[in-house]
């Protein structure tokens, strides 16, 4: 185990290196005009028609933002299963780039919400019912928010789009909380464009390559600077890891389509498909960059690109190794649940079923 923890070190120490290198050819790219040398239709997906940017501050002055996140909790009984969610909404007021107030919606520590679920699910279908009834959550409270508070900005937590959607799911719940999902994200959208509050999301740990993958279809070409060991390295790293090198704090990429074509979870999305867009912005010293998401709603990609992350950036330089927007940290901190919640939801119904009903799994009871 020994040795292969220290190889396992040197393998990261080496890729650090490659990545250093082509963060250095990277760099060369920042300031110059259309750097994908690319023109005409294959040069949509991308927004704007520089590599970086940098990022002024907002000055928060009569700046109303609002952060939802969500907490959740499961578990899996024999012939039950139980989800426990809760979402809030964070809304600070600032005036004269200070925190004048705070509210929350519905209210500071709202009671969390039960799903049961008594259907014969398998593990996936679990999983998908556990990813909607969380976005589901969110959805409806983000727009009852957006909806009376005319923010300048709504920040989710994690994407603007629907995560973890499996269509091959065919259960009937199943399928009735796929539509309703979809149809609460169009609703969302409709809200935020009519009000005219700018829609965004920040992914805390982004796992995409998407970037990275446009930088091989469309920069690499033209960089005859990388090895074939380097560019198998780019290829093989994920966004953040190698952004992390080539952004300097107060610097974003360009914004780019979510995706190159419509992919099957944006499909049901409508019109609203190609206005889903992307960047990252690195707003701290010692934290690796953010994955910000965003709605276009009003025709303009670039100008909304660089209104949202002069406002995150505001919003996340106040600690230099963690960069968050402060209004969704609070919202965590707010809608965080605890395994005792749970716990004590489970212990409540055995308490009414009586102890002749045994409800934990076979993997809980181990009498050894």
């Amino acid at each position: 185990m020994e040795q292969a923890l220290v190889e396992l070190a040197e393998r990261i120490r080496e890729h650090d290196r490659r990545r250093r290198k082509i963060a250095d050819v990277l760099k060369g790219l920042k300031g110059r005009a259309n750097p994908t040398g690319v023109e005409g239709p294959e040069f949509e997906e991308i927004s704007e028609n520089y590599f970086t940017k940098t990022v002024g501050r907002h000055g928060l002055s009569d700046t109303t933002v609002i952060g939802v996140d969500g907490g959740l909790l499961t578990q899996q009984l024999h012939g039950l299963d139980l989800i426990l969610v809760r979402a809030v909404a964070s809304i600070f007021h600032y005036i004269g780039g200070e925190l004048d107030g705070a509210e929350y919606y519905p209210n500071e520590f709202p009671s969390p919400k039960l799903v049961d679920l008594t259907e014969p699910l398998d593990a996936r279908e679990f999983e998908f019912m556990v990813g909607v009834e969380r976005q589901l959550a969110e959805l409806e409270l983000a727009i009852q928010a957006a909806d009376s508070q005319h923010a300048n900005l709504l920040l989710l937590d994690g994407s603007v789009v629907p995560q973890y959607i499996d269509r091959s799911v065919q259960g009937h719940r199943a399928l009735k909380s796929y539509r309703k999902l979809f149809g609460m994200f169009g609703e969302l959208y409709e809200v935020c464009a009519s009000t005219g509050t700018m829609l965004a999301g920040a992914v805390k740990d982004s796992r995409s390559s998407r970037f990275i993958d446009i930088l091989g279809r469309k920069v690499l070409p033209s960089l005859p600077e990388l090895s074939p060991e380097e560019q198998e390295v780019l290829e093989n790293s994920r966004d953040t890891v190698l952004l992390d090198r080539v952004l300097e704090v107060g610097e974003r990429t360009f914004a780019f389509r979510y995706a190159e074509n419509p992919a099957d979870v944006l499909r049901d999305l409508g019109e609203w498909a190609g206005r889903i867009h992307v960047f990252y912005v690195k707003v701290v010293p010692y934290d690796r960059p953010l994955r910000v998401e965003f709605v276009d709603c009003s025709d303009g990609a670039a100008g909304m690109a660089d209104r949202v992350a002069s406002l995150i950036y505001s919003l996340s330089a106040h600690h230099d190794a963690f960069g968050l927007p402060s209004v969704l940290i609070e919202a965590d901190a707010r809608a965080r649940l605890h395994e005792e919640e749970i716990c004590m939801v489970r212990d409540s119904i055995v308490d009414f079923l009586g102890p002749s009903m045994t409800l934990d799994l076979r993997r809980h009871r181990w009498p050894f």
